[in-house]
């Protein structure tokens, strides 16, 4: 049976020398941790116009360029990046934007794609549901 009535007194001072061993150890391990989860998983590409965020989240890079391909087969029409990239800009909120800047796209092609699925402006390429600016993106991303 357990006894309430016995404690036992554990001495709660610490010295300085051993509070930066037990300091130094933790840091090493935060570091060396760092380190590992780092080199398991590389940090992604730049974000670009090209890298169809929400759906980068269930595919990786191989699968999307096929996405993309697939998808320049059904609309020959849109073979090249300029194409692709002033499609991708008249679709987002920059409409008659001559030159679009690549970092601003990508987070302006998420919300069009988010927008997309609202208005069902949807394909289905290789049994994947998608929306119209996240194939643009694959195709852009299969031809770079």
């Amino acid at each position: 049976m357990f006894n309430s009535a016995r404690t036992v007194a554990v001495p709660l001072a610490m010295s300085r020398r051993a509070f930066l061993n037990k300091a130094a150890i933790a840091a090493a391990a935060v570091i060396v941790t760092g380190g590992i989860v780092k080199w398991k998983y590389p940090s992604p590409r730049k974000l670009t116009p090209a890298i169809p965020l929400m759906l980068s989240g269930f595919c990786d890079e191989a699968t999307l360029c096929e996405l993309g391909r697939k998808y320049l087969a059904q609309v020959p029409g849109e073979g090249s990046a300029k194409i692709l990239l002033s499609r991708l800009a008249a679709d987002g909120s920059r409409r008659g934007a001559d030159e679009p800047d690549e970092n601003e796209g990508a987070s302006e092609a998420a919300s069009q794609a988010e927008q997309d699925f609202r208005t069902k402006k949807i394909l289905i390429i290789d049994g994947w549901i998608i929306s119209e600016t996240e194939a643009r993106q694959c195709a852009l991303l299969a031809l770079s």
